[in-house]
């Protein structure tokens, strides 16, 4: 293997009449490296907004939910269970229904969450998001998202009406508070509001709709869902959804988005892979004569088969590891490289009237690069197979008397 190996890179060299062959291969190893970065920093910048959109889901809504059927007037004794519970960490009740906003300008739909306040910063990051007022909820007073809040012109202090779907009557309510959760889903249309506030507008005295459930590990609540289905006993019927199932649409759609840039992108490493291929088939054309020598003096076909195969693997490695230092090295400066861009063309990349985020959210994933990294080697002794096969079929007696 040793002497195949030699005498690939020996080839790979080549000597003046061969230049050509080093150049096409040079050609080729940055074509690799250009696939393997561009893929390295698409798919990092791709987790990165999937690891800030997950993080936006589990901040403003719990980790899991524990719905009761017909709502549970005995909230309390349920907290007690679950917080024994080693992989819970905490635990606050919630009243969650639909209402109708009515004012001068128009009539839609929105989310009424009644929650505690204090409870509720222990399992949600309400408490970072808010932008103006408190959550200091007395009476009927509510805090509302930012784009709601511009929507409608709306300020601390202002008055809204909300329609229960319950009585069909309207409620005025006065806005204690203002928070941005940086997804426009929830500044839209989620307004929260005191536990006692929400019960007398759905007509549920003494009663709460669940407990939200904050985790260990957000990314494994499907396994703490079995458990406490087996766990939690004696507190009525219940369901649990996790924030998996809350979002599993928008979570499907990100993850086939992914898989769809990854086989587009991927697509770069197959054209130059073409240049691998060029290269050797070149290399083969020049080393006739060579290959019925060695073929003659006893040479294995297996031999010839893994000289060109090592060439072409030595010129794809050579950029793969070239793409990889490049790509985590541009991944992890992306931000710098956005700044000198900003600075060129006069004005941001990236509007904060659009993106709630001022850095480009990168998130370099090990499995995702060894998936890259194992692609790029497949993609590469694919293309170094055909040349190499090729010249084991040449016939000894013929490539002797080819010169």
């Amino acid at each position: 293997m040793f002497a195949e190996l030699w005498l690939s890179q020996k080839y790979l060299r080549g000597g003046k009449r061969e230049k050509i062959i080093s150049i096409t291969a040079l050609i080729s190893m940055v074509g690799i490296a250009i696939g393997v970065l561009v893929l390295i920093v698409v798919i990092s910048v791709m987790s990165g907004f999937d690891r800030f959109l997950e993080d936006k889901m589990v901040g403003t809504n719990a980790h899991l939910s524990l719905e009761f059927y017909g709502g549970s007037k005995e909230p309390y004794r349920a907290i007690d269970k679950l917080k024994a519970f080693p992989y819970v960490k905490g635990v606050s009740p919630f009243i969650e229904g639909q209402a109708l906003v009515k004012n001068e300008k128009s009539i839609f739909g929105v989310e009424v969450r009644g929650i505690d306040p204090k409870l509720q910063a222990e399992t949600s990051k309400i408490n970072e998001y808010l932008r103006s007022g408190s959550y200091d909820f007395s009476g009927n007073e509510i805090a509302v998202g930012q784009e709601f809040a511009l929507r409608l012109g709306l300020g601390v202090g202002d008055v809204i009406s909300l329609v229960s779907p319950v009585t069909l009557s309207k409620t005025d309510f006065r806005i204690k508070g203002i928070f941005n959760s940086g997804m426009y889903l929830y500044d839209s249309g989620l307004i929260l509001t005191g536990i006692k506030a929400a019960q007398d507008f759905y007509k549920m005295p003494d009663a709460v709709s669940g407990l939200a459930v904050k985790v260990d590990n957000v990314y494994k609540v499907e396994d703490i869902k079995e458990k406490l289905y087996k766990d939690l006993t004696g507190v009525g019927p219940f369901q649990v959804r996790t924030w998996i199932d809350a979002n599993k649409n928008f979570l499907e759609a990100l993850k086939l988005e992914k898989v769809v840039m990854f086989i587009v992108v991927t697509m770069t490493t197959v054209v130059a892979a073409f240049g691998i291929v060029s290269t050797l088939i070149m290399s083969v054309m020049s080393r006739i004569k060579d290959i019925g020598i060695l073929r003659s003096v006893g040479a294995r076909t297996k031999s010839i088969l893994q000289i060109f195969v090592f060439q072409g693997m030595s010129i794809g490695v050579a950029g793969i590891l070239l793409g990889l230092a490049g790509g985590i090295s541009l991944a992890l400066s992306l931000d710098k490289v956005v700044d000198f861009i900003s600075r060129i063309i006069g004005r941001s990349l990236i509007p904060k009237d659009i993106y709630y985020f001022e850095r480009i959210p990168v998130n370099i994933n090990i499995g995702d690069i060894n998936l890259i990294l194992l692609s790029a080697l497949a993609i590469i002794l694919a293309a170094s197979i055909y040349p190499a096969y090729y010249a084991t079929r040449i016939i000894p007696s013929e490539a002797v008397r080819h010169e």
